[in-house]
């Protein structure tokens, strides 16, 4: 009874240690980013910046990448939607207007007919917020400031 005993205490202790180990890494990743992630591989992230700014960060963000724009239309809320495509991927971005200088920004990269590409939905929003940190120095800031 006693190795039985022994290999469940090991096991026992061996999954909590596994577990929090990969949840530490993926719980850092995000934090990191600002980047929050959906079950279905949506990503989200919250711009302290108007739509307009967002967007222009965007489209900036894609043509430097040599992403193919192959939608960009304004929504009636102020925000806007964005279709775009790279090599054997298809992006869809959705801008919301939180506020008039408040931004949510969710992004789905596809990768073939069921593939999620949550890498790349992480670089192109990374870039986005560096691209957007060059069109207002003070992105983090709210415009009313002093």
């Amino acid at each position: 009874m006693l190795p039985l005993m022994t290999s469940g205490c090991v096991a026992a202790a061996a999954l909590p240690a596994l577990g929090l180990s990969a949840m530490s890494d993926a719980a850092g990743a995000g934090a990191k980013a600002g980047i929050e992630y959906s079950i279905a591989g949506t990503a989200y992230r919250t711009f302290s910046a108007s739509p307009a700014d967002v967007r222009a960060a965007l489209l900036q963000c894609f043509r430097e990448l040599e992403i193919e724009i192959t939608e960009n239309t304004p929504l009636d809320d102020g925000g806007a939607r964005i279709g775009a495509g790279a090599l054997h991927r298809k992006i869809t971005v959705q801008l919301e207007a939180v506020t008039p200088a408040l931004t949510r920004l969710k992004m789905s990269v596809r990768r073939g007919l069921l593939g999620r590409d949550k890498a790349t939905s992480t670089e192109l929003i990374d870039q986005t917020a560096r691209a957007l940190a060059a069109i207002r120095p003070i992105a983090g800031a709210s415009p009313r400031a002093p």
